[in-house]
């Protein structure tokens, strides 16, 4: 599938997908990484392509899968390959707006997970450094 056109969002800009009137590649970060990316092409009337999750994102595949499993719209046509951590799709072209939505609610819901995920570790560590200050303190305090 041939890339024509290159589209990279903002980390707080929302996630919309835009599938099908010719080849396209996209690309959706997180900060400064990029967490997915997708390739798409017309065939006939059918849109066919595929969404690959990138190294350091790869841990949400299965939380990925789920959720295109889950909630896909009628007519799409999914397959999965663990190795690549990577969804391949195809569905009619009269589909497209309904499919468009749907990928950018599923991304828009893998990127609020890693920010979840980011913010949550960041509280852990700040309690983690508060609970050895504290410790550090309270011994000092006894030793006298």
């Amino acid at each position: 599938m041939s890339a024509v056109s290159y589209q990279t969002l903002a980390p707080s800009s929302p996630v919309s997908v835009t599938l099908g009137s010719r080849s396209k590649f996209s690309e959706i970060s997180v900060g400064h990484q990029e967490m997915v990316k997708i390739f798409n092409q017309r065939s006939g009337n059918r849109i066919q392509g595929m969404c690959k999750l990138e190294k350091g994102f790869d841990s949400l595949f299965p939380l990925f899968k789920g959720m295109v499993s889950l909630g896909k719209p009628n007519g799409l046509d999914i397959s999965y390959s663990n190795e690549e951590k990577s969804i391949f799709f195809s569905f009619d072209s009269t589909k497209e707006v309904e499919v468009g939505k749907f990928f950018s609610n599923v991304l828009s819901l893998l990127r609020k997970e890693v920010r979840f995920k980011k913010v949550l570790k960041e509280i852990i560590e700040n309690r983690q450094r508060f609970r050895a200050e504290q410790s550090l303190l309270h011994s000092s305090l006894l030793a006298d």
